[in-house]
């Protein structure tokens, strides 16, 4: 009540110093003693917060989005019923402001002009907005989540049988999933093409990850408009820009993480090949699982890998396959970055390896790799395909 009086006021301090307030309290409370101790208290400390994060001045706006995501907590959301249409309008809320200031223009003067350096401040701002802005929208989907395992909470029980499902649990997590597909994806992508900020990536990584969780019906269609708008490559690319050695290791596992429910959920529902068996998912879902986090290579360098016919040791051989099943996927959602001609030769070479060392693959990599050949032959490419495969012991048995 004390915040709604605050932001009624015509003072701007005033607005900050009680979002920062309440923000504290927010996070300092004890999870096992409810702040709210009804819905209708959650209900107008959601409208302040809503009513603060659409202010036009950033500052107040930047105090109440931490505010929002010390809310966005399964204790202080617990008072039955959960009203799920106030989540969500306080959501949009905050996702609007931040696609409002990322869409506003920035104004690029020649190289060591003085507002330049204004411009990458800007920059730099928007920046720490946007990774506030997704931390908070992360806690909504670690809230949907949390309350996956609530019966309670999964629908208001006051709503008339006759009346709209709006007020559910389902509803509020296919709008995470609408919202993050409409909001988040234009806007980190924006950022991304101005500046590069590990830690606003890991958090939307993972917020990606958490949506294969949330809305389980829709993750085959969410995975493959994600592999189609090349977010595998977006993922690599992340991995190898930061995640080489020992550094970022929590991005790495996000982007890990990403790309395995990614590729089991595209590999479960193939469009160019059979589906695989239970058996055959099982070992390629234990192959992602130990490879992935192990790769830290771009395009080139990753067909550099795919290529290589030395004696080629059991982990290596364990990214090569990764790595093929990624291009493979990549290739089938027509994100094709790396040449058709360099592939072919890469993935003929990795056969090779195979057959010069006596190895079986997966029958799910393969696949991958006869699809791979025949997308990348040229005319003659048929005759060796037919001289590798009638070599491989998996193949030729």
């Amino acid at each position: 009540r004390s915040l709604q009086g605050s932001l009624r006021m015509n003072n701007t301090e005033l607005h900050k110093q009680g979002l920062l307030l309440f923000a504290e309290i927010l996070t300092r409370q004890p999870e096992e003693i409810k702040l709210f101790t009804s819905s209708a208290m959650c209900r107008d400390a959601g409208r302040a917060l809503r009513e603060a994060v659409s202010s036009p001045v950033l500052e107040v706006a930047a105090e109440a989005l931490k505010a929002i995501s010390a809310f966005l907590r399964k204790d202080h959301q617990s008072a039955l019923p959960v009203l799920y249409k106030e989540l969500q309008a306080l959501v949009k809320a905050m996702l609007s402001r931040c696609a409002d200031l990322s869409q506003t223009p920035l104004n690029w003067r020649p190289l060591g002009h003085a507002s330049n350096r204004n411009s990458e401040r800007a920059i730099l701002r928007r920046g720490k907005f946007l990774l506030n802005t997704l931390e908070g929208f992360r806690n909504a989907c670690r809230l949907a989540m949390e309350f996956q395992r609530e019966p309670s909470a999964q629908e208001n029980p006051f709503t008339a049988p006759s009346a709209e499902k709006e007020d559910t649990l389902e509803a509020f997590s296919e709008f995470l999933l609408s919202a993050c597909d409409s909001l988040c994806i234009p806007m980190v992508m924006r950022y991304w093409e101005q500046a590069t900020h590990p830690a606003v990536m890991e958090v939307f990584l993972s917020v990606l990850h958490s949506l294969f969780v949330i809305v389980p019906h829709m993750k085959e269609k969410f995975s493959k408009k994600l592999a189609a708008s090349s977010f595998i490559r977006l993922a690599l690319e992340l991995k190898a820009r930061f995640c080489s050695g020992l550094s970022h290791s929590a991005l790495n596992q996000v982007c890990s993480s990403f790309l395995y429910y990614m590729c089991i959920s595209l590999l479960s529902a193939p469009e160019k090949t059979g589906p695989p068996s239970q058996e055959e998912l099982s070992a390629v879902s234990e192959l992602l699982q130990h490879g992935l986090p192990q790769i830290s290579s771009r395009g080139p360098e990753s067909l550099a890998l795919l290529s290589d016919r030395q004696y080629v040791e059991e982990a290596a051989r364990q990214r090569q396959y990764c790595i093929l099943l990624l291009f493979y996927l990549a290739y089938i959602h027509e994100d094709r970055f790396v040449s058709k001609t360099k592939l072919f030769m890469a993935v003929q070479s990795f056969l090779l390896s195979l057959q010069d060392q006596g190895e079986r693959p997966p029958l799910v990599v393969f696949r991958a790799s006869v699809y791979l050949l025949a997308t990348c032959q040229d005319k003659d490419g048929c005759l060796v395909h037919c001289r590798i495969f009638s070599r491989i012991p998996a193949l030729s048995q």
